[in-house]
């Protein structure tokens, strides 16, 4: 049986050495260095002001590598489109790029489709003004949308 003392002193050399893996093991996304790397662009705080982020926001943009989640491949987030999609778009600062080029334009075509579809069924069944009205736009407005999908 132990005393009190040893329970107590093996209590904090078990906390001292999770406290040891964990400082090896943690990854700090928010600690940048304080030199900006070549290539990269200085971000302007004020406009990153739009995310109420509780970690800090960066200081500065470079290009990042990440790989496609639909085909694979290995792409480069550059610095300037970090830049617009933080600054400009005002996305927020948690999110990364995960999709190529390639696999993003062939997802907008799929959307247009489906809602191509959508509405060429709406027309049908409700007709021109019914549909315009439950699509909640007007007339003119949907038939220029269907000129264009018709050209």
């Amino acid at each position: 049986m132990k005393s009190g003392r040893q329970g107590r002193e093996e209590i904090l050399a078990r906390r001292r050495l999770h406290a040891r893996i964990s400082k090896r093991m943690s990854v700090e996304p928010w600690r940048e260095p304080d030199r900006m790397p070549s290539g990269a662009i200085r971000a302007e705080q004020a406009k990153l002001l739009h995310d109420r982020t509780l970690g800090q926001r960066p200081r500065f943009y470079a290009d990042k590598r990440f790989t496609c989640v639909e085909c694979g491949t290995e792409e480069v987030w550059t610095a300037a489109a970090q830049q617009w999609w933080y600054e400009e778009a005002k996305g927020k600062i948690a999110t990364r790029a995960n999709r190529c080029r390639a696999c993003r334009r062939t997802g907008r075509l799929r959307r247009s489709q489906e809602r191509r579809v959508h509405v060429e069924g709406m027309v049908d069944k409700h007709g021109l003004e019914g549909a315009a009205r439950r699509l909640c736009l007007t007339v003119s407005a949907l038939e220029r949308m269907r000129a264009r999908w018709n050209d």
